[in-house]
C-alpha cells in the first residue's frame, strides 16, 4: 500500500509517545512493550493517524478512561472504527466461508492466509484489523480451476491488463464480485518480487489448521506457517518503506502462542522454505517492538540490518523517519539470500524482469498523448 506525501506529512517528526501507546496496547500476554522515550504527552490526532497508518486502530481501547491522558476525546472515533471493522470482517468471514465451501466442493485444497479467521486464531477475536479483501492460497496446478470456481460464484478477474505481471511474478490474481463488491486475492505462490522465493510453498496445504464459521470448518494456515507468513510480510513492508506495526505485533503474538514443538517446526519449515533469514528478520523487528520470551530465541544479527532497536522500531512504525538507515533492495536480497549465491542471482534477475514487464504493461495501458 502506498501513502501520499499529504498523508505522511501529518505524522512527520517525533511520534515516539504515540508509538509507545500502541506498543503498550498491543503487547502479547506475558510480555511488555519495549520502553519508548516520550518527553511529551501523546497527541490524540497524531496517535489516531499513526495507528491508522500501522493498521492498529483496533488495538486501542474504546473506553475514555483506558486511553492516555488528553486522548479521551478519541473514544467516539475509535468506537466508530470498531463498528466498521466488525461489519467489514463479518462480511469477509461470510464470503470466505462461501468461497471455501465452493473450493472444497470442487475437491480443491486451499487455505485462508490472513484476515478475520487468522485474527481469531491468534487473538480469539476476528475484529482486530479491517479486512477489505480475502486471501486464499491454492496449489499452482489448481490455480485455473480455482479461478473457474470463483467465477461460478459471480467473481470476475480484475486488472486483466496487468495479468502478465500479477500471475507469473507475484503469484496471485484478483477477483471482484459486482453484486456486493467482495474481493478475493487468489494466491498460488508465496513470493514477493525482489525477495527469496518460499520453496515448496504447497506444503502449507498439508499443515492447515481449521477455524469454524457457523458450523463450517474453514482451513487456515497452521501457527508455524502463519508466523513465517508474517515474517515475509514484514520483509515486504521493509522493502517498500511501508509502516507495518500491525505485522510486527501479529508476529509477536503468533510466537508467544507457539508450543515448543510448534516453534521447532517453524524453524524447520523456514529452513526448508529457504526463509531462515526472513524469519530472523521478522523476529528482529518484532523484538525491537515487544519484550517477550518467545522473541528472545532467534538467529544472530543479519548483515546489512541496523542493530539499534530504536532504528528498527522506527523502520516498523515510521519508516519515513529512517530513509537513510533502511536497507536498499539489493542489500535486502543479499541479506536474505546470504550463503546462497544462486538464489541471489536468480531473484535479482527475476526482480529486474518483473520491473521491466510492469513498465511495458503500464505503457500499453496508458492513454496515448494527443
Amino acid at each position: 500500500m502506498g501513502f501520499s506525501e499529504e498523508t505522511i506529512a501529518l505524522v512527520r517528526g517525533d511520534s515516539l509517545p504515540e508509538i509507545g501507546v500502541l506498543l503498550a496496547a498491543s503487547a502479547p500476554d506475558g510480555g511488555a512493550a519495549v520502553p519508548v522515550g516520550a518527553g511529551r504527552a501523546p497527541d490524540p490526532d497524531r496517535l489516531f493517524d499513526i495507528a491508522r497508518l500501522n493498521k492498529m486502530l483496533g488495538q486501542l481501547p474504546v473506553s475514555p478512561a483506558a486511553l492516555p491522558p488528553g486522548c479521551a476525546a478519541l473514544a467516539p472515533r475509535l468506537l466508530q472504527v470498531r463498528l466498521r471493522i466488525a461489519a467489514m470482517n463479518r462480511k469477509a468471514m461470510a464470503v470466505t466461508a462461501e468461497a471455501s465451501r465452493a473450493l472444497a466442493g470442487a475437491g480443491l485444497r486451499h487455505a485462508v492466509m490472513k484476515g478475520p479467521f487468522q485474527q481469531m486464531a491468534v487473538h480469539g477475536d476476528p475484529f482486530r484489523r479491517p479486512s477489505g479483501d480475502i486471501d486464499l492460497f491454492v496449489a499452482p496446478r489448481d490455480r485455473r480451476q480455482a479461478a473457474a470456481v470463483l467465477q461460478t460464484l459471480g467473481f470476475a478477474p480484475m486488472e486483466q491488463e496487468q495479468a502478465l505481471w500479477w500471475i507469473p511474478f507475484l503469484g496471485e490474481q484478483h477477483f471482484r464480485r459486482e453484486s456486493d463488491g467482495a474481493v478475493i486475492d487468489l494466491h498460488h505462490r508465496l513470493q514477493q518480487a525482489g525477495l527469496p522465493d518460499w520453496r515448496r510453498a504447497e506444503g502449507v496445504l498439508d499443515r492447515t489448521a481449521t477455524q469454524t464459521h457457523e458450523g463450517q470448518a474453514v482451513p487456515v494456515l497452521s501457527p508455524p506457517d502463519g508466523c513465517l507468513l508474517m515474517a515475509v510480510t514484514l520483509a515486504k513492508a521493509l522493502l517498500a518503506h511501508e509502516p507495518c506495526g500491525w505485522a510486527a505485533t501479529e508476529l509477536a503474538h503468533w510466537l508467544a502462542h507457539l508450543t515448543p514443538a510448534e516453534r521447532r517446526k517453524l524453524d524447520g519449515i523456514a529452513a526448508s522454505a529457504g526463509q531462515g533469514h526472513t524469519l530472523a528478520l521478522g523476529i528482529a523487528l518484532a523484538r525491537a517492538c515487544h519484550d517477550h520470551p518467545a522473541l528472545a530465541q532467534g538467529a544472530g544479527p543479519l548483515r546489512g540490518l541496523p542493530t539499534d532497536p530504536a532504528v528498527l522500531r522506527d523502520l516498523v512504525f515510521q519508516p519515513w523517519q529512517r530513509r537513510a538507515e533502511a536497507p536498499r533492495r539489493r542489500q535486502m536480497l543479499r541479506m536474505l539470500a546470504e550463503g546462497r549465491p544462486h538464489v541471489l542471482l536468480a531473484e535479482a534477475a527475476r526482480a529486474a524482469l518483473s520491473l521491466r514487464v510492469q513498465r511495458v504493461l503500464e505503457r500499453r495501458t496508458k492513454p496515448s498523448a494527443r
